[in-house]
């Protein structure tokens, strides 16, 4: 299998697992989706749109978009996004995905946890231990080899946002260094969330 399927099957696969994510949340908030709070800065995970053709194309030159799903998740909503290089066989070719997720102040308790406290505990429960920090414009967040080589993977928070992007790509036969990754999934992060 050539280093470019290989990224196409693992770009394919997050998106699968996203979608079906997004598919059981749906299926189990039923009717009666969660709600955002007076407090919730992000009322609804911003879609697709909110990444602009231009800072895609930008990193990711030929990138096309993939999939774009959004809808309910248990205390929350989410988008996920998703756009693969068409460049020369020959050339540099990659996927890139991001995944956001508005979580919502949650009062059902004697002690109402907020949307960005649950943003936070939500990015604590998904970050490595081996991540990297990097300071974005929007705060901190980190970054890690993803499970394929040339795969990086970040994430952070803005409010009561969580934001997940990955980045998997090849250049000829080979996948890129985690270092080039990395760098691109950083650039991403940082426009992005100036976006956001």
């Amino acid at each position: 299998m050539g280093p470019l399927v290989r990224v196409a099957v693992v770009g394919a696969g997050a998106v699968v697992l996203s979608a079906a994510a997004i598919g059981g949340a749906l299926w189990l908030a039923g009717d009666d989706p969660d709600m955002p709070e007076n407090g919730d800065v992000h009322a609804a995970a911003p879609g697709c749109g909110a990444v602009s053709d231009a800072l895609v194309t930008g990193l990711v030159p030929g990138a096309v978009p993939e999939t774009s799903e959004h809808g309910p998740l248990p205390g929350g909503d989410s988008s996920v996004c998703s756009w693969s290089s068409v460049g020369p066989a020959d050339g540099p070719q990659g996927v890139l995905r991001v995944h956001l997720s508005a979580r919502f102040t949650d009062d059902t308790g004697e002690e109402p946890v907020s949307g960005d406290q649950r943003a936070r505990e939500a990015y604590a429960a998904l970050v490595p231990v081996r991540g990297d920090e990097v300071e974005l414009p929007s705060g901190e967040g980190r970054v890690w080899h993803g499970q394929a080589p040339g795969t990086a993977e970040l994430a952070f928070t803005t409010d009561n946002l969580l934001v997940r992007v990955s980045y998997a790509g090849t250049s000829g036969a080979e996948p890129v260094g985690f270092d080039d990754a990395r760098d691109l999934a950083v650039e991403f992060a940082e426009q992005l969330g100036e976006a956001l």
